[in-house]
């Protein structure tokens, strides 16, 4: 028995690490990206736009270095976080695609915590993916509701392929996802998260899209 319980005990250890190796990596793709995106902005003298993006990008960085440690953060500034993020995508892809978030109540009445550092993997790879593919009038409509033990994020896509050329490259942050759905088992073999995603799409001849539902447990 004392064999066994060590061994859990160096099992659930081991997957600690893990997770926090996950949110260390803090997404290099997408700084990477950011930089270069100052860069080119820098040297084509829109100083507007530089200024803009790395007060923005600073903005986010220091909220990454903020939660590096910690396994859950409020929801009120993980929301925040991610109007920064999608805020800087919009602008390095010269506003290629709107986003509208709605929550089902105020964000100062929000007292709802989830697991730190889950979201904006699943924001990429939905804003990637339309960009790589050279979607058209792409759209993102997300939203929050949260209940005492559980909080539900529902985003909607729209897009129009009409005329659009099929691209099969397949870009850097498909890994990113990959390592995300890790993450998720991670969590949910050692703490017992029932993290649950699921995915529907629409198959219109001209306008597609889908819908993304993650459920998230509520760790306040």
């Amino acid at each position: 028995m004392p064999e066994k319980k060590n061994q859990e005990t160096l099992s659930e250890e081991m997957a600690q690490l893990k997770l926090k190796a996950f949110r260390a990596q803090m997404n290099p793709h997408f700084v990477f990206n950011a930089l270069n995106a100052i860069q080119y902005f820098i040297t084509s003298e829109n100083k507007k736009a530089a200024v803009m993006y790395l007060s923005v990008f600073s903005r986010l960085i220091r909220f990454y270095l903020k939660h590096i440690e910690e396994d859950t953060v409020q929801l009120s500034e993980e929301i925040e976080m991610l109007h920064r993020y999608l805020k800087l995508q919009k602008l390095r892809y010269n506003d290629q695609f709107e986003y509208t978030i709605a929550l089902d109540q105020e964000l100062s009445k929000i007292d709802a915590k989830i697991p730190s550092f889950i979201l904006q993997t699943v924001f990429e790879n939905i804003i990637e993916h339309a960009i790589y593919n050279q979607y058209k009038n792409y759209t993102i409509a997300i939203r929050f509701k949260t209940t005492k033990k559980r909080v539900h994020l529902e985003v909607g896509f729209t897009y129009h392929t009409s005329g659009i050329e099929k691209v099969t490259y397949a870009p850097d942050y498909r890994v990113q996802l990959i390592k995300w759905q890790d993450q998720i088992r991670l969590l949910n073999d050692f703490k017992n998260y029932s993290i649950k995603k699921k995915v529907t799409f629409n198959n219109n001849l001209t306008s597609k899209g889908g819908d993304i539902v993650l459920s998230l447990p509520n760790l306040a």
